[in-house]
């Protein structure tokens, strides 16, 4: 049973989540407008990932939450990674970038609150592996990872036994993101034979590199978006001499985002 005092909580967060519409970039605005007009009573949009980035083929489904939160430049959810992620993917593709780089779903690789620090980090090695295993030289893994209300980017490259590692604060810590990347290419260099060829005691490069400093609290989320999507566009090179994202930069990201988007909305819902 849900009594007055709850009705009227819930009407007052349905007054918070307006969307200002004349100072909305225009590129978000058709998906702006749908979310106002037909998902504010529980409909979502329906997004299929391929098994290219969750090892799988699955849906993710977006909420009008989701999309203002994204929209208003707010905390972002894995789902609205795995969305941008697919949006870059098909943009690989259309560039003939498609065997250069590969997109690993965070859900696979970021640790969650049920996990034993050394089994659930031992799964989450396994997924990492299961992309490597038959990587060709040459090529990239882009890997967002949360490490706890955080994001940050990996970029792997398992042939130079090489990972450089990307966050938008600028932390030297590593922790779990250290283990779990350490785990997956000792395991890819035993399955691949590399362990032999190389020194027994030979270990993984780590490299903190430099990349847009984020200046608030919440858009670690959006930078991740925009370091994958330097790095395809323009190279690593061009990433790492970026002091900043300006607001246009995070605008088009968004713009990009929202386009995408729509591209599933169903109308007849």
């Amino acid at each position: 049973m849900i009594d007055s005092r709850t009705e009227v909580q819930q009407g007052a967060q349905e007054q918070k989540l307006v969307f200002d519409f004349n100072n909305m970039n225009r590129a978000m605005r058709p998906l702006a407008y749908y979310a106002h007009s037909s998902m504010r009573q529980g409909n979502q949009i329906e997004v299929p990932i391929p098994y290219t980035i969750m090892g799988f083929d699955m849906p993710v489904f977006l909420s009008f939450e989701d999309i203002y939160e994204f929209i208003n430049l707010q905390k972002i959810s894995a789902n609205c990674i795995l969305v941008y992620m697919r949006y870059l993917e098909e943009l690989c593709r259309i560039n003939g970038q498609a065997e250069k780089f590969v997109f690993v779903s965070p859900s696979l690789i970021s640790p969650v609150r049920t996990d034993t620090e050394d089994a659930g980090r031992r799964e989450r090695a396994d997924n990492l592996l299961s992309f490597l295993r038959d990587a060709p030289k040459e090529r990239l893994y882009l890997v967002p990872h949360n490490r706890g209300r955080h994001w940050v980017l990996g970029v792997i490259d398992p042939w130079e036994d090489l990972v450089l590692y990307f966050d938008p604060l600028r932390e030297k810590k590593r922790d779990d993101f250290t283990e779990l990347m350490n785990m997956a290419l000792a395991d890819w260099k035993i399955t691949t034979g590399e362990g032999i060829r190389r020194r027994q005691d030979c270990k993984t490069k780590f490299s903190n590199r430099p990349c847009p400093l984020q200046e608030g609290s919440v858009e670690c989320g959006y930078f991740i978006l925009g370091f994958m999507r330097d790095i395809v566009l323009n190279g690593i090179d061009a990433l790492e001499s970026k002091q900043f994202y300006t607001s246009e930069d995070l605008d088009l990201i968004r713009g990009e985002w929202s386009a995408h988007v729509m591209e599933f909305v169903n109308y007849d819902v």
